[in-house]
């Protein structure tokens, strides 16, 4: 019986958490929720959502990084492949030279076989080095992104909302609480300053 009645007051609650959802005004930007608190009073939690996918690909500081990034990327793999088909190029004339019996001992073809294995090797090891390299890259300028967008949050919006949502573990927000365009548009204001 105790249990009834706390399973009964928990879904009332949940009702009233629902009720004053669907109670949202059409044009406000954010939601007021009533919700009862332990001392029986209400108060209102104010929501707001945020489309992270959106603000990432219209914040202006998150396209020139990710544009940074790219250019990285390809300059990367423009490096590995001219220093790949350089190795392709002496793999290929060793195998001419072998062909043609070039090399005056056997002790020489496989000093000059072991010595392009040897390249072939410092290029892998490169090519992984480098690869590393722009991970970290990565991972600063993604963290340089949060970090710009977690600083207007906590100047910003933390004063007008209690609870800030985003899409990452969000099923459903509806439009009423979406100020993604708010804050693209502040956060490249800010950016652009």
């Amino acid at each position: 019986m105790k249990n009834l009645g706390k399973t009964l007051s928990l879904i009332a609650a949940g009702l009233i958490v629902a009720a004053s959802f669907t109670q949202c005004k059409e044009n406000s930007s954010s939601c007021n929720v009533t919700v009862a608190n332990d001392s029986c009073g209400t108060s209102a939690i104010k929501i707001a959502y945020i489309n992270a996918d959106s603000l990432l690909s219209n914040y202006n500081l998150a396209k020139e990084l990710n544009e940074e990034m790219l250019k990285q990327q390809e300059s990367m793999r423009a490096n590995i492949n001219e220093r790949g088909k350089a190795l392709e190029k002496e793999m290929e004339e060793f195998q001419r030279k072998v062909k043609n019996n070039a090399f005056l001992t056997q002790e020489r073809a496989e000093q000059e076989y072991q010595r392009i294995m040897n390249k072939q090797q410092d290029l892998q090891e490169y090519a992984q080095k480098l690869e590393v390299e722009a991970l970290q890259n990565n991972q600063k300028m993604l963290l340089r992104v949060n970090d710009s967008v977690q600083n207007y949050i906590d100047d910003v919006l933390s004063k007008a909302y209690d609870i800030v949502l985003n899409n990452a573990g969000t099923i459903h927000a509806t439009k009423k609480i979406d100020i993604t365009d708010e804050v693209i548009k502040a956060l490249n204001a800010r950016y652009n300053k």
